[in-house]
């Protein structure tokens, strides 16, 4: 028995030294972040980690860059309760420090102790890292404060770069009167869409040099799509005038800025819910698709009185349909291209405008789009 025990012993203090020398078990991997940030197309600096193959932020820089955005949060932390607390749609109160570097303090993180509460409920979920000591700051994990303080986070793998896009605040999304950015911007532009789409490059090969060629056009071959069905569309894509799907056109081209116009075909059998749904879907995929592309939405043009089809698709329809995407645009940080007003007399398209049907556009009609579209310029491009 006795030589049993001796064993026991001499067997346990062997793990003990093997343990002692052995690397902790489940320490991170952390560093420097070396991938740059952009928040809402613009290229910012503050400090970031990588701990574990994801990029972990200072929620108070996060907090400073949205305070402008629909998606901007307050912080505040409760000592008695050893509280990181965090309420959304609040404005945030700077405590100074906010978007500083300093020195590499990778060997000072550790998973925070603090708890996390977002909107009054406690959050276990989360990935928080303390780092710099007793008086240093809690960093997390992009992606999941995004996903819980309602912003969207996507990385650009050819550039390296985290892109966050916030909603706007209700009432700014649309895009105001800015100086003629003229052809040069014109020419960064791609414009998908229907029918009203697919007149830009028809006209254009038709002698209205004002307007975009068809190579900035994507449309399938017969020229129209509908919202509804838009999964089932396929782009006639420029350049190898192969048909293929929407996400697939923009993870091969990578527009700078897309203009979307859609919703027109189908109107009536899509409610509020099913519209907003299909441009959320889209938008999602090409986002995936092409990170750093610019999408705007832009507005339904109106009908002329000689549209025949008022049954089933009329004015105060598109009227509506021209708010749920607006509204849409907010919620995805989508700017709103209200292109509509360049066309529209007391509601409607006025007849010279159309070209024979009531709902297909003329060549002068694209021209005064065009005009729009560079005078609702998006600005701060790099």
């Amino acid at each position: 028995m006795g030589k049993l025990m001796k064993k026991a012993a001499a067997l346990l203090a062997a793990v003990l030294l093997l343990t002692l020398f052995a690397p902790m078990a489940g320490a991170a991997d952390v560093c420097l972040s070396t991938q740059a940030l952009k928040v809402n197309g613009k290229t910012v600096r503050c400090s970031a980690y990588n701990i574990d193959g994801s990029n972990y932020f200072k929620l108070r820089d996060l907090a400073m860059l949205l305070t402008d955005t629909g998606s901007r949060f307050s912080v505040d932390y409760d000592e008695s309760r050893q509280a990181v607390t965090m309420v959304t749609g609040e404005a945030y109160t700077p405590v100074g420090g906010e978007l500083e570097t300093g020195e590499d303090l990778s060997a000072t993180a550790q998973p925070t102790r603090q708890r996390i509460f977002i909107d009054g409920l406690e959050r276990s979920d989360l990935s928080v890292y303390n780092i710099g000591g007793e008086k240093g700051s809690n960093y997390f994990k992009l992606r999941d404060l995004g996903e819980a303080l309602g912003f969207y986070v996507y990385y650009d793998e050819e550039s390296r770069t985290m892109l966050v896009r916030s909603r706007f605040a209700p009432g700014t999304a649309r895009l105001p009167l800015t100086e003629d950015a003229g052809r040069e911007y014109l020419d960064r532009i791609t414009f998908l869409g229907e029918c009203t789409t697919y007149g830009i490059g028809y006209y254009y090969r038709h002698g209205y040099n004002d307007l975009c060629p068809p190579a900035q056009i994507w449309t399938p071959a017969n020229g129209t799509m509908t919202l509804a069905y838009y999964e089932s569309a396929r782009i006639l894509f420029p350049g190898t005038k192969e048909e293929i799907p929407i996400a697939e056109c923009a993870r091969r081209a990578k527009p700078e800025i897309l203009i979307i116009t859609l919703g027109v075909n189908g109107l009536g059998y899509l409610d509020e819910e099913g519209f907003k749904a299909k441009f959320r879907s889209l938008v999602g995929e090409i986002r995936d698709a092409s990170p750093a592309t610019e999408i705007i939405l832009n507005a339904i043009y109106p009908l002329a009185d000689s549209w025949e089809g008022k049954s089933y698709l009329n004015n105060a329809m598109i009227d509506d349909a021209n708010i749920w995407m607006e509204a849409v645009a907010e919620e995805l940080g989508c700017p709103f291209l209200f292109c509509r007003e360049s066309l529209e007399a007391d509601g409607r398209l006025p007849e010279k405008y159309q070209n024979g049907d009531g709902l297909h556009l003329a060549g002068e009609a694209y021209s005064q789009i065009i005009a729009y579209v560079r005078t609702h310029a998006l600005t701060g491009l790099g």
